[in-house]
């Protein structure tokens, strides 16, 4: 089970609701040897945490969640800070049901979430556009979390993360066209002139930015909150795909 560290870190402002003891035996009952009890400290931990451990960790609460509730007063903080985990676990396809983790997506063989991997590729690029792009991923996730979700909120800032990085792409490659320009298309374009990419992957770019598109119809049997997490997944996935080739 890989989840990304936004997950992570809403585990650990979730812990953080209960006494030093009980984390404690959590933590060790997983394999997870904690080094101090502060919420940072425990952050590092769990950032270092192997993904098994930290699936059975996360079973655990899951399937505890209504002893861990009683702990804590008054009952709303720990409402708050659990259905704050749950959509963290939802944005990386993971969906609680009946005190059961259900996988919504098929496995992939990685070491980091999708997600992560993305803003670490970021971060050491040398797009100067890189931090606008990790704002609008960010934004995007905050958007599908709020109490009241906005989910065209949620997929216009992932389109947007998408368009900004070929904008900088293109800029970076030689590119005069206007940054400010509603035709983002036409930078997709200046980027398979030039090789960068390929005509399908041109193809499969556009299809990906007029498919999570503000309007875009709902297809029949997905629920709005469906439709929003795997259209934002798409896009981190496809963003990905352009940096990587981009810092390769």
């Amino acid at each position: 089970m890989i989840v990304t560290k936004r997950t992570k870190l809403s585990l650990c402002q979730f812990l953080d609701l209960f006494e030093q003891d009980v984390v404690h035996i959590l933590l060790e009952k997983h394999g997870i040897t904690p080094w101090g009890y502060s919420q940072t400290e425990i952050s590092g931990v769990l950032s270092e945490a192997d993904h098994d451990s930290i699936e059975s960790l996360i079973d655990e609460l899951i399937r505890t969640n209504g002893d861990l509730r009683n702990r804590v007063s008054p009952r709303y903080r720990f409402d708050e800070r659990w259905n704050d985990f749950l959509k963290c676990l939802l944005l990386d396809g993971f969906k609680v049901e009946e005190k059961t983790i259900l996988r919504l997506e098929p496995v992939i063989e990685s070491t980091e979430a999708v997600e992560d991997d993305l803003t670490n590729e970021l971060d050491s690029s040398s797009l100067g556009s890189s931090s606008e792009v990790i704002r609008h991923i960010k934004l995007s996730a905050e958007s599908f979390k709020k109490a009241s979700p906005d989910f065209n909120g949620c997929l216009s800032h992932s389109r947007i993360a998408l368009e900004t990085l070929v904008r900088a792409i293109a800029k970076d490659r030689g590119s005069e066209i206007n940054e400010s320009s509603k035709a983002w298309g036409k930078s997709l374009s200046y980027l398979q002139s030039i090789g960068f990419i390929t005509n399908k992957e041109e193809g499969a770019i556009a299809s990906t930015y007029t498919f999570i598109s503000d309007g875009a119809h709902v297809p029949v049997g997905f629920t709005e909150e469906e439709f929003s997490r795997f259209g934002r997944n798409l896009a981190m996935s496809v963003c990905y795909f352009i940096i990587k080739k981009f810092n390769g």
